[in-house]
């Protein structure tokens, strides 16, 4: 095992003292566990999920903007509410 020091403002090493706390380990144990959850794979992984989330969430704003265009149109409110109904379908799936 390998000793590293390390220097903190008073704030910063109250934060630190207070999440260890709060999570029951020793300040070097909690800081271990950032170090192994800021790794490049954890954050590589993460972004690829944003990237999905964002996909998403550009699908799900072009439909409800069709959506409300259509409704700009469409004099029979019957017709929205069947398609919000099939858009809520496509979304639980």
């Amino acid at each position: 095992m390998k000793n590293v020091s390390l220097r903190l403002d008073e704030k910063d090493y109250k934060i630190l003292d207070t999440n260890a706390k709060v999570l029951e380990v020793s300040k070097n144990e909690f800081v271990r566990n950032l170090i192994r959850l800021s790794s490049i794979k954890n954050i590589e992984e993460f972004n690829s999920n944003l990237k999905e989330l964002l996909i998403l969430k550009r699908a799900l704003s072009n439909n409800i903007n069709q959506l409300a265009k259509k409704g700009h149109k469409i004099d029979n409110f019957e017709e929205i509410r069947e398609e919000l109904e099939e858009l809520w379908q496509s979304l639980k799936r």
